[in-house]
């Protein structure tokens, strides 16, 4: 962080308001000639004064200029807009004045200004973190996932945690060497907001940013962009002993195919209220499905309740499964009226009983739940769920149970609805602060782009069981947008999108982008990002 002060001072022209030879008087009212000032050149030596103070500024705003940095992936990025046409009243000096860094400090501020990447960050933390990173997307994590999860009713709030770890015995000298203070994280404010998180209001306070009014490029979008199988999105940690064993062992431990004995001899067990209750090995029942002809392979999405736009907790991939109604009419169908069907993993048999899972679907869903042992045409490695997978469509990523052993129908009544948490909605008590999700993804904080030569936005939208029809891009902080209807699309698939746009002059763009859903849903939570446009992209 910047140690220098510089001593500002104020320059009275009084001389050029004087007219030229104009002499003092003593008290007679007699001119005296020793006393009077000479302001000849009045005018050259008030500009040169006024020359001398741009160029000390001049100096100043190169000192305080935005930090060009080289990530790690080569990437240039500015994380500060250049205030190339700030000329302000009170401005007066050429190309503007470094209100940005000067006043406002603005490189040192954010979590930007130590962190490179946020997910680094949580990948490599000594306690293990949820996996809410997707390299493979290139998602760009910002406070704003962190604050989906540390809310102040989840007993991890946000300020809590984060105060400790950066003022704590651990960190704390570490954040205080490198100059780190409450400033460096929040924005005090005289308008009763109190100390809000920089991150959340720079741009609203930033000059540079360029606003463009109906911003517009070329869009097009799809449904069958398709992630890797090997970087399919994976819900590691949080759900279970299993999920937790290869978090900390790390997936590069566990990417190998377990042998296929152990894949062929997984027992399937369908239970409870059906008429002819049986247990299965998987590989007898993937034969029999393909010979009856009842096999499916498909697109389809696994997205996560708590991906906040930005998020990368979101994956479109070819599936390979059996639907669980043949499964069900394998056993005889149910012997009674039955409210739904809980999942069955593994880890959840106790003294050779079967218990649940802490999810199931009710009997509407059945159509949309298949037992998949193939994704991207592979078997399934131990992330994904090895050697099988419950796959819900239509539903958050939470109902996807690992290692599954099997289906209970059942009469009871659970709570299905909360189960099947299409979107988070604050448990019911607010609106949904990620349905519809649209995401941007590839664009870091200030990525340098080209002036005058166009630049392709791209990224997702998903609103879970809801169908996308329409996307809206702004550049002028939402004062106006520009629309997009992409017509009837597939819930089931998310709607991966491009947005070409061409910036006409340097500076600073950022792009905010929402979605609409089939029933009027609109995001509130409009992910923000920001490029630097610059006519040499070296400097």
């Amino acid at each position: 962080m910047r140690k220098k002060f510089v001593w500002m001072t104020a320059v009275l022209l009084a001389g050029s308001f004087l007219a030229v030879g104009c002499a003092q008087q003593n008290p007679a009212g007699e001119s005296d000639a020793s006393a009077e000032p000479q302001y000849a050149n009045s005018i050259e030596e008030a500009e040169a004064v006024l020359a001398k103070e741009n160029e000390r500024w001049q100096e100043i705003n190169k000192e305080y200029a935005p930090e060009i940095r080289t990530l790690e992936d080569g990437t240039k990025v500015q994380r500060t807009p250049s205030e190339y046409q700030c000329y302000h009243w009170n401005r007066p000096y050429e190309k503007g004045t470094s209100y940005n860094n000067y006043f406002l400090d603005a490189d040192n501020r954010g979590c930007g200004a130590c962190h490179e990447d946020l997910g680094d960050a949580l990948s490599n933390m000594e306690y293990a973190h949820p996996t809410v990173w997707n390299d493979a997307l290139g998602s760009k994590l910002t406070v704003d996932q962190c604050m989906l999860c540390h809310s102040d009713d989840d007993g991890y709030e946000m300020g809590t945690v984060m105060h400790a770890v950066h003022y704590g015995e651990r960190n704390g000298t570490n954040f205080e060497d490198r100059g780190g203070k409450c400033i460096s994280c929040h924005n005090i404010t005289e308008n009763g907001n109190g100390a809000e998180l920089w991150d959340e209001v720079k741009y609203d306070h930033l000059d540079g940013i360029v606003k463009v009014k109906d911003v517009q490029g070329e869009f097009k979008f799809d449904q069958d962009t398709t992630t890797a199988p090997e970087d399919m999105f994976t819900y590691d940690w949080i759900h279970s002993n299993y999920d937790h064993l290869i978090h900390i062992m790390g997936k590069n431990v566990l990417d190998a195919e377990l042998p296929q004995d152990f894949v062929d001899n997984w027992e399937v067990t369908i239970n409870g209220l059906v008429n002819k209750p049986y247990t299965a090995k998987l590989a007898d029942l993937i034969a029999e499905a393909e010979r009856a002809g009842v096999t499916v392979t498909k697109l389809s999405k696994i997205h996560c309740v708590d991906n906040m736009p930005g998020g990368g907790g979101i994956s479109n991939v070819e599936i390979t499964g059996i639907p669980l109604n043949w499964l069900i009419e394998k056993g005889g169908g149910a012997s009674k009226d039955i409210t739904g069907v809980l999942f069955d993993r593994r880890e959840f048999r106790t003294n050779g009983e079967m218990t649940h899972s802490n999810r199931g679907v009710p009997e509407a869903s059945f159509d949309n739940v298949y037992l998949v042992y193939e994704i991207g045409g592979k078997r399934l490695d131990p992330s994904q769920g090895s050697p099988c997978i419950n796959w819900v469509e239509g539903c958050d990523a939470q109902s996807f149970v690992k290692q599954c052993m099997g289906y209970t129908l059942t009469d009871e009544e659970k709570p299905w609805s909360d189960w099947m948490m299409n979107g988070f909605n604050t448990y019911g008590e607010g609106p949904y602060i990620n349905k519809p999700n649209a995401t941007v993804l590839k664009v870091p904080e200030g990525m340098i782009i080209e002036t005058g030569k166009p630049f392709t936005f791209e990224g997702y939208a998903d609103a879970y069981d809801e169908a996308v029809t329409k996307l809206e891009f702004s550049m002028d902080n939402g004062k106006t947008w520009t629309a997009y209807d992409l017509g009837q699309t597939d819930p089931r698939q998310w709607v991966y999108w491009h947005y070409t746009w061409t910036p006409e002059t340097d500076g600073s763009y950022v792009l905010t982008v929402r979605g609409t859903t089939e029933t009027g849903l609109v995001s509130v939570n409009n992910q923000k990002v920001m490029v630097t446009a610059k006519s040499n992209v070296e400097g």
